[in-house]
């Protein structure tokens, strides 16, 4: 009897550790989903994820190679000045230009191909960019924008490009421009977010980091950093967390030089430029581009992903647009924080009163890059203040005289926000390092 019972006792330990193994490994699984579904989740960026078809096609759809062209700020000659170079259209280079109109009304461009000893010469002309065209300098001249534009008859491939007075005086020490060839067909539906240098200077980074956090959660995902003066430890640290495969997250972040060669043009001129050299390197690499600094935030007030309010509008006819026009709300930065969220670190969360009687002299508009560039004539809506808007959080010089009103519509995303996969990541990652 005694053997049985041992025997009895054996079989019942052998099954309660088998049963405990499987405990285990269901938990695991089981928590594995949660974390999954608490990502992709509402309210995220994407509600397609829930199938695991979707989920591994955004695994693979961020590869766009945003740093291509690397830019800079080139100094030619004569008030002269090229940024980048693009092919977009069959037997055509267009460049982001900087001048005057007449050092720019006397130049040619010469294009370089594969197995060609010399390069040939093409066909120049230019456009401004945007409505702020011209800026006085304090020596007296108007400088301004342009789209360069140059056309060739080769039937080959261009390599590089250089842009030089038709006297060819300096045509030895030109340099020349290498160029990205865009593709020709729009594929996917990504929002590109390219970030200028607010005038907050310098940008601290919990602020940057929180303007990652938040856009990534509605689904504006890609980053294009147009830096001057960004701390290269903030950057290493965003790109090395959005490389890493085996993060929840998928974001891009993609830093390109902003060395713009003056300091006293107009920043509304500043912005254009940096908007259309966006606009070039989203070209058929993004559905829709905006160009934000990092003290303005988009502010959805129903929909939780911002494609998601860009496809009601196209299901449309009647609201459909080539770009859209949204208003930007002013919050100063001097009103006393919001009481539930004073020991935040993020400001869309402490400051929540905005300032009704400041206006601004521009506007923030969701291009689609490819309508943009190649219409002459785009279809521009304006978005209601309902749906969304842009808050910027800056410095009131009259802040005294300023009307303020509550507005708690972004609190919606609080809880989200504090709970970002991002955001705890790299406080994580910066708080263990000052401990070492």
């Amino acid at each position: 009897m005694r053997k049985y019972y041992q025997a009895a006792l054996t079989v019942t330990a052998v099954v309660s550790l088998i049963s405990l193994l499987i405990y285990i490994h269901e938990y695991n699984k089981l928590r594995y989903v949660l974390e999954v579904f608490n990502y992709f989740g509402q309210p995220g960026p994407r509600k397609a994820d829930a199938s695991c078809a979707n989920v591994s096609s955004s695994f693979t759809s961020f590869s766009a190679k945003f740093d291509e062209p690397i830019p800079s700020w080139q100094h030619l000659e004569d008030d002269l000045y090229i940024y980048s170079a693009y092919s977009i259209n069959e037997k055509e280079i267009r460049a982001v230009g900087l001048g005057t109109r007449s050092s720019i009304s006397n130049v040619q461009c010469l294009v370089y191909f594969e197995d060609e000893s010399k390069p040939i010469l093409g066909s120049f002309k230019f456009n401004p960019i945007g409505n702020a065209v011209v800026s006085n300098l304090r020596e007296g001249l108007r400088y301004g924008g342009y789209h360069f534009v140059c056309t060739y008859t080769s039937d080959k491939t261009p390599t590089g490009i250089t842009f030089v007075k038709k006297s060819n005086k300096y045509l030895n020490y030109a340099p020349i421009f290498s160029i990205k060839i865009q593709p020709q067909s729009l594929s996917h539906s990504r929002i590109a977010v390219c970030v200028t240098q607010s005038l907050i200077k310098p940008t601290k980074s919990i602020d940057m980091i929180g303007f990652i956090a938040f856009h990534a959660l509605i689904g504006m995902d890609n980053f294009i950093i147009y830096d001057s003066g960004i701390p290269n430890e903030f950057n290493s640290k965003l790109k090395e967390m959005a490389n890493d495969p085996t993060s929840f997250w998928k974001f891009t972040y993609t830093v390109v030089p902003w060395n713009f060669p003056f300091t006293e043009i107009d920043q509304n001129v500043i912005r254009e430029i940096i908007e259309t050299d966006c606009l070039y390197r989203t070209y058929n690499n993004a559905a829709y581009a905006i160009t934000l600094s990092w003290n303005e935030y988009v502010n959805l007030k129903y929909h939780h992903a911002t494609i998601d309010l860009l496809a009601d509008y196209k299901k449309t006819n009647k609201m459909v647009a080539d770009r859209y026009k949204l208003q930007l709300t002013t919050f100063c930065t001097q009103q006393a924080d919001n009481k539930q969220y004073a020991n935040s670190t993020l400001i869309v969360l402490k400051k929540t009163k905005t300032s009704e009687n400041i206006l601004e002299d521009r506007s923030i508009c969701i291009h689609k890059p490819f309508v943009t560039l190649q219409k002459s004539r785009v279809y521009v809506k304006e978005i209601g203040k309902n749906l969304i808007a842009v808050n910027q959080y800056k410095y009131c010089n009259n802040y005294k005289e300023t009307k303020e009103i509550e507005d708690l519509t972004i609190l919606r995303f609080a809880q989200d926000i504090q709970n970002s996969s991002i955001l705890r990541k790299y406080l994580g990652r910066y708080n263990a390092l000052r401990a070492v």
